[in-house]
């Protein structure tokens, strides 16, 4: 792709995004900062298959999120049943990796692991579970709409076709989530380790891929990131921390910036870890607390890390010997 072209595809990714994070906008100014958390994160993670796959792929999407949704209240107080939303949420993921698209469909899983790990406190004056359903699937369809309206007015994102892959590769990818997010979601309802706990199971989600070799150097790249973003992070809390609005609108733009380096250039991951943690640390933190959750966020995406290594390395003799018996060079 020529340089003119790139720019072009990164100017209209980037308008895309910005404009799915208008409802999350429309809601920090009326004062529902912790209801804006959620829309942002269901219209994005509509909006990237919609765009980068197709409005079927989006649509299947947006009704795994808003079913999800709606047990995510009973499963942040119930381990086995928060236990059992994560374990499909996982396998969902792992069986997108079929045709290529596990990496455009995780950021609804990450919505979904938020939900659960630390439910949003909602308006008073209608149910609880009916309004976190409602915003969820409004905000998924406000994400599908984007997504289709700008996919269809373009040829092409400019994007290679997702390369798909063995329905063996993508069942065991599928299995290792499912167990993984499992036990971990039972774990973070249990202890009720909330905010730490999203962080901790969202970086299972980004870290673990269906090559191991990928997964290995994602998890050195991802904690990188994520150390030098959260120093970003308190850096611009302690200049707009009394403007949530404004906290709002610079979070959005970090997000803004991640994506479009992240789906649009071959940059180094952790540049866009960089970018998207503080996106993550300010949105996500104004509904409770942003030093709080900064400080979560590097000590629980660590510990994840580190245990993501070792169960890279146990699985590691059992992926080369498969690898080996189909002659591949990549395990």
């Amino acid at each position: 792709m020529d340089n003119r072209r790139r720019t072009k595809v990164m100017v209209g990714f980037g308008m895309l995004i910005a404009a799915s994070l208008v409802p999350g906008l429309i809601l920090a100014l009326l004062g529902l900062a912790t209801l804006a958390s959620v829309t942002t994160l269901s219209a994005l993670g509509a909006l990237i298959p919609a765009l980068l796959l197709s409005t079927r792929a989006a649509l299947i999407t947006a009704a795994a999120m808003t079913v999800a949704s709606a047990v995510a209240l009973p499963a942040a107080a119930e381990p086995w049943l928060a236990a059992a939303v994560l374990a499909a949420t996982g396998a969902f993921v792992g069986i997108a990796s079929r045709w290529g698209a596990s990496g455009f469909v995780v950021l609804a899983a990450i919505g979904v692991v938020f939900l659960i790990a630390e439910p949003p406190s909602l308006p008073s004056g209608v149910p609880p579970g009916v309004a976190l359903t409602a915003a969820t699937a409004v905000s998924a369809l406000w994400g599908v709409g984007a997504g289709a309206l700008i996919r269809r007015s373009r040829r092409s994102t400019g994007l290679p076709t997702p390369e798909g892959m063995p329905w063996s590769r993508a069942g065991s990818y599928a299995i290792i989530l499912a167990l993984v997010l499992a036990v971990a979601g039972w774990w973070t309802v249990h202890l009720q380790l909330q905010h730490g706990g999203a962080w901790f199971l969202m970086t299972f989600l980004i870290v673990l891929q269906p090559y191991l070799q990928d997964s290995l150097s994602r998890t050195v790249h991802r904690a990188t990131g994520t150390v030098i973003g959260v120093v970003v992070a308190m850096a611009l809390y302690l200049l707009l921390g009394p403007w949530p609005a404004l906290l709002y609108v610079v979070g959005s733009l970090a997000a803004v910036a991640a994506l479009t380096i992240r789906y649009t250039t071959k940059r180094p991951y952790w540049q866009y870890v960089t970018l998207l943690t503080p996106a993550v640390v300010l949105l996500e933190g104004m509904s409770s607390s942003v030093v709080n959750t900064a400080e979560e966020r590097v000590g629980f995406t660590l510990l994840a890390a580190v245990i993501a290594v070792l169960i890279e390395l146990l699985l590691r003799p059992t992926y080369r010997r498969a690898a080996a018996r189909t002659g591949a060079d990549h395990y």
